[in-house]
């Protein structure tokens, strides 16, 4: 059994800023997801602890919907760690409220 890594939304809003941490919390690395409307025109960067892009594709997917962007990032993640376990959190992180 490999690695669960843990991929979680780095802003409460947007789809595009992702982050993948282990089960200790540790930060792997970061994900970019540029989208598109056009055909394989929507792009992704994994981007190192260095602030490298250690890693970078085109994904074909027609709809950008929470479920579509799960699976690509469960890809990505499998591809630069193989035989990984990846939990896709699609809820906002929850933000401190000042009063």
């Amino acid at each position: 059994m490999g690695d669960k890594i843990h991929v979680q939304r780095m802003a409460s809003l947007g789809k595009a800023d992702w982050r993948a941490v282990r089960s200790n919390g540790d930060l792997l690395f970061e994900i970019r997801l540029q989208f598109s409307l056009m055909l394989n025109r929507s792009h992704y960067f994994v981007i190192g602890l260095r602030g490298e892009v250690i890693r970078y594709g085109i994904c074909n997917f027609a709809t950008w919907d929470y479920p579509k962007i799960a699976q690509i990032l469960t890809a990505i993640v499998t591809a630069v760690v193989p035989g990984s376990e990846v939990d896709v959190e699609l809820d906002a992180p929850q933000q401190a409220s000042g009063t």
